[in-house]
């Protein structure tokens, strides 16, 4: 038995899918201008690999998907600042 998605569930599914994909742009964005160190691209698109492994299987969770994908694009934004 499989319970119906509602249509806020994937509209919030897919705004999360967005922030990790912005994330994604700006990591290999920062890393091709030379703005942050090589260890910290990695450290970031493993995270990005592990937080999106993590929304494929919970995206129907739409509160903690969204402050996960949220909370990794302030994350990068920060040590992007910190370290350019």
């Amino acid at each position: 038995m499989t319970e119906e998605r509602s249509p806020r569930q994937i509209l919030y599914a897919l705004v999360s899918a967005g922030f990790l994909l912005v994330v994604l742009a700006l990591t290999i964005g920062a890393a091709a201008a030379g703005l942050v160190p090589g260890w910290w691209t990695i450290a970031m698109l493993v995270a990005i690999a592990g937080s999106s492994t993590w929304g494929v299987f919970n995206w129907a969770r739409t509160g903690p998907t969204l402050v996960m994908s949220i909370g990794l694009f302030v994350l990068w934004t920060v040590g992007t600042l910190i370290l350019a």
